[in-house]
């Protein structure tokens, strides 16, 4: 986990993207009890995007996540299923990666390697 100059905090920041019939959401910095707002303001919005919204939620540049982040992510699910869309993650490394293994909940939210991957997955046959 990355800190900032002084031991405070990493901002967190995101980024929407439109590819194709997915939207994916880039994640930077720590999504903790201050960012959480953010994400799951974030992840209402793109439920909207596309019909049925398909929805990756990139890990690669996230440096730290709490409980926190982790409930916004699993609270997604249902609004998303909803209406008939999914969800996935990518690239989720290092501590994030053993607290979804952890808690099981890599197996409600399925994770890959790439943000190609997962929207493969999400848009795939069966999808």
């Amino acid at each position: 986990m990355e800190r900032g100059r002084y031991g405070e905090s990493e901002t967190f920041s995101m980024l929407t993207v439109l590819q194709d019939h997915v939207v994916v959401i880039h994640m930077y910095g720590d999504l903790d009890l201050v960012a959480a707002a953010a994400l799951r303001a974030c992840l209402a919005e793109a439920v909207g995007l596309r019909t049925p919204p398909r929805i990756v939620v990139d890990a690669e540049a996230l440096t730290f996540c709490d409980s926190t982040g982790l409930s916004v992510l699993m609270g997604a699910l249902p609004a998303v299923r909803s209406v008939g869309g999914a969800l996935a993650l990518s690239n989720a490394h290092g501590r994030f990666a053993r607290m979804l293994r952890i808690t099981g909940l890599d197996s409600e939210l399925p994770v890959h390697d790439s943000v190609a991957s997962a929207a493969a997955f999400l848009t795939g046959p069966g999808a």
